[in-house]
């Protein structure tokens, strides 16, 4: 059903390789571009969390360790409990 080459760039985790990288550019775009509309520390974490699932994704798919895996998980967690905790708290 799906070409070898979709199967090969999802199979060992380029995709998610290519999803950091569109992080990445998204990242610099909202600093160059809304750096005076935009919450960066907010939009940091937000993009912090993302990227930790990424990482998990990618290390997972390309044959990591467990504990390798688990360590981007809680990256993952540190950054998106942070995230929720700024949202939750915030004096307005």
């Amino acid at each position: 059903m799906w070409p070898d080459w979709v199967i090969a760039f999802v199979g060992d985790g380029r995709i998610a390789l290519l999803a950091l990288a569109v992080i990445a550019v998204e990242a610099l775009a909202i600093i160059v571009f809304l750096r005076h509309r935009a919450r960066i520390g907010s939009l940091a974490l937000t993009m912090a969390s993302g990227a930790g699932l990424l990482g998990a994704l990618y290390a997972a798919l390309s044959g990591a360790s467990a504990g390798t895996i688990a360590i981007w998980l809680i990256l993952a967690l540190i950054a998106h409990a942070s995230d929720m905790g700024t949202r939750l708290f915030r004096s307005r």
